[in-house]
């Protein structure tokens, strides 16, 4: 029992370095503070086990426990239902003359400059593929208020595409990864990102329906600047394409620090 103990003070002094590190007990450190702080969860021996996924967006958890905010400009409606194989999935509504039904993620979790971090979700688009959206995804700014980018990643629907775009701190967009546009089908997506202002320094990667892709680069990293203003959270939904109704589902929605974490 010592040993465990003795281990799992480690573990926390190792990873929590807002307690400072001093010889503090885990009986000093609340339990909830010390998970949330390792990515841990407690196993059925007491023990601590590290996790690596920092935010898991299942419609099973709960509105209240995923998104920050619903944005809603218009009529449109985000509820949750059952897809074929039973997975309860997030729906993201927008009528026509609607322009915007989005949730704003991710609840409680926010990433650092710095961090390395992996984002994974799952969709299913029904719209008239030459419908042209602004986003069904954002790496949104906040506050908006001062912001450069404004949203430094956008993947939007533009004449039968489905378009990957970078806006650099001019506002001006690039389109690094391109492909024809699938509806009322799966897709599975999954950025890699280097959170960091310095264009020098962030990147981003990507994977297309499991398969990592190269970019306009050549390469299959582009670097670019990641971050603006005070921090980016991300957003599914339809942004855009007033003049038709499109219908969004998501599911298996991760943020995680490996790609496994995140490609569900």
């Amino acid at each position: 029992m010592k040993k465990i103990k003795s281990v799992t003070m480690a573990l926390a002094c190792a990873a929590v370095l807002q307690y400072g590190c001093k010889k503090q007990t885990t009986a000093e450190i609340p339990v909830d503070q010390q998970a949330e702080s390792l990515h841990a969860k407690r196993t059925a021996s007491g023990g601590v086990q590290i996790m690596s996924v920092l935010f898991n967006g299942d419609a099973t958890n709960g509105s209240a426990n995923v998104w920050k905010d619903i944005n809603i400009e218009g009529t449109g409606t985000v509820t949750t239902v059952n897809d074929e194989t039973g997975t309860l999935t997030w729906k993201f509504l927008k009528p026509a003359n609607s322009h915007r039904t989005e949730g704003h993620g991710a609840k409680n979790y926010e990433a650092q400059d710095g961090d390395e971090i992996y984002i994974g979700w799952t969709s299913k688009i029904y719209m008239p593929l030459t419908l042209k959206t602004e986003a069904i995804f954002q790496w949104k700014s906040y506050p908006t208020a001062g912001s450069l980018q404004n949203h430094p990643l956008m993947l939007r629907t533009k004449s039968g595409n489905l378009e990957l775009q970078h806006f650099d701190d001019n506002h001006v967009a690039t389109v690094p990864w391109s492909t024809a546009l699938s509806v009322n089908t799966w897709l599975k997506f999954v950025i890699r990102m280097k959170v960091s202002r310095d264009p020098a320094i962030g990147y981003i990667e990507f994977w297309y329906n499991g398969v990592k892709q190269t970019l306009s680069n050549g390469s299959q990293r582009l670097y670019c600047r990641t971050l603006d203003v005070d921090y980016c959270d991300p957003k599914w939904g339809v942004y855009g394409g007033d003049e038709s109704q499109a219908t969004h589902f998501v599911k298996k929605i991760r943020i995680g620090t490996s790609y496994a974490d995140a490609a569900q």
